[in-house]
């Protein structure tokens, strides 16, 4: 038998058989359309209270509505982005912005040179300096995808001090997953979210503040304690068995060319492109538009500072929107979910079920219960700007019914959503990190275990904090 067809014949695992996030999608928009025809339709009074929508705990009751047609099935697509039109358009303007930051390669050079000068200092030192940077694209820019090519940095920068590549991996991925799960201001989870619940945008930041500092501090520990450990005893290591030789070339690519003046503006200008828009939003009130004008600003300022032709950036920009479609899109068909449950007159006996599960239960352990239910969801939405979509409009008149604060229900969905990102294979983002470095997922979970318990630790005492002093402002 040829070698292709050994291939061919080869049994799939239960990951590469996973079906596509579409597909899921899809599957969910149909399920909820015929379970119109099984959950009768009910709805919830909602009153208007210092200019946003409430609901009235005790006013659930059914009425008449049709169940959702055939035709419904391929409406919900359409209505689901029509209806998140702003949000899909943000994630095109973030996207097209980053990749003009990007090829620039002043964030490239930047870290390379680092690498290569403070490199010699020690391995500590510079893990957790990479570690630092990681976190804050994750954290304050909502960057995992955005971060990838900057993930053969830190598997180089791992292996050539002479540590296993799952050290680089965990640089990249546990940085910048868990900061985008706690992050102050990621507008792809906290900013939707406060969208969808009509809080103040990037409100109740002082207490996610403190949790990044919590996580990245454990992340950057157990990275450290792995790596000190197989440096020393590599017998130790988790890599055992997997040829790694090839991975040390990528910083060496930027080693002779110079970090100039150019380069250090473009950076000031992303640093200042970021600035702008958190001054704008608590000082003017900016919202989801106002950020996408000022990320398109930046970036194009950054291409001036660059050189490039206007075409240049215009061209930049049309890539970086095409690398982000994929995620976009994820959005429109999420909301496609919440349009047939409406139409089909079933979300708010849907919340009127959830509520008379856990109405019983103190509030505290509720809101566990709601992170606990986003991790599960993010098995097959592993999107936090779709999950978000999907959920929160569930979520957070559960929320007002069980006397939850919203903000304490977004961070609920947060930490579901984003703790979830490192431990399932449906995450794409995830396994794209862990090719780079040739880290089989089985030995990643592995690694992971230790670190998930304490992560879910942190999440549940502070959701019950939460709890306790009405995080807020509402």
């Amino acid at each position: 038998m040829s070698t292709s067809v050994k291939e061919n014949t080869k049994k799939k695992s239960w990951v590469e058989k996973t079906p596509h996030t579409y597909v899921l999608l899809f599957l969910i928009i149909v399920i909820a359309g015929l379970l119109s025809y099984v959950i009768p339709a009910g709805e919830y009074e909602r009153v208007l209270q210092a200019g946003r929508q409430m609901v009235v705990p005790d006013s659930f009751h059914y009425v008449d509505v049709s169940p959702v047609g055939f035709f419904d099935f391929f409406n919900a697509v359409v209505q689901g982005m029509i209806s998140s039109a702003s949000i899909v358009f943000l994630c095109f303007f973030l996207g097209g912005s980053i990749q003009i930051f990007h090829e620039t390669n002043a964030i490239n050079i930047g870290i390379s040179k680092a690498i290569l000068k403070f490199g010699q200092k020690g391995g500590t030192a510079l893990i957790i300096s990479a570690m630092i940077f990681f976190s804050i694209l994750g954290a304050f820019l909502g960057w995992v995808e955005g971060a990838i090519p900057f993930a053969p940095l830190a598997v180089a920068l791992a292996v050539g001090l002479g540590y296993d590549s799952l050290v680089g991996v965990s640089i990249a991925i546990l940085s910048t997953f868990l900061s985008f799960a706690v992050g102050p201001t990621n507008p792809f989870t906290v900013g939707i979210s406060h969208s969808l619940a009509e809080l103040p945008l990037y409100s109740g930041m002082s207490l996610r503040l403190v949790v990044y500092i919590i996580v990245l501090f454990i992340s950057i520990h157990h990275v450290l304690r792995y790596a000190n450990k197989t440096k020393k005893d590599p017998s130790q290591s988790l890599m055992q068995g997997i040829d790694i030789g090839s991975l040390k070339y990528e910083v060496n690519d930027f080693k002779d060319i110079p970090f100039t003046m150019r380069h250090k503006a473009v950076l000031l200008t992303l640093l200042g492109t970021v600035l702008l828009s958190l001054y704008g939003i608590f000082s003017f009130g900016w919202y989801i538009n106002e950020m996408g004008a000022v990320f398109i600003l930046g970036a194009m300022v950054a291409g001036l500072i660059a050189k490039f032709t206007p075409g240049k950036i215009a061209d930049s920009f049309i890539l970086g929107a095409k690398n982000i479609t994929f995620g976009a899109l994820v959005i429109g068909l999420a909301r496609g979910i919440q349009w047939i449950l409406e139409k089909g007159g079933i979300s708010d006996t849907i919340i009127n079920m959830m509520a008379s599960l856990l109405n019983h239960l103190p509030t505290s352990i509720a809101a566990v219960g709601m992170f606990i239910a986003h991790a599960v969801i993010n098995f097959f939405i592993p999107s936090g700007s779709g999950q978000a979509m999907a959920t929160m409009p569930i979520m957070i008149p559960l929320s007002d019914v069980l006397g939850i604060t919203r903000q304490t229900a977004v961070l609920a969905f947060q930490f579901g959503d984003g703790f979830a990102n490192i431990m399932f294979p449906t995450v794409g983002a995830l396994l794209v990190y862990l090719a780079f470095g040739k880290v089989p997922f089985d030995r990643w979970i592995k690694f992971i275990l230790p670190l998930l318990l304490k992560i879910f630790i942190v999440a549940v005492v502070t959701l019950v904090a939460a709890v306790l002093i009405g995080y807020g402002p509402f």
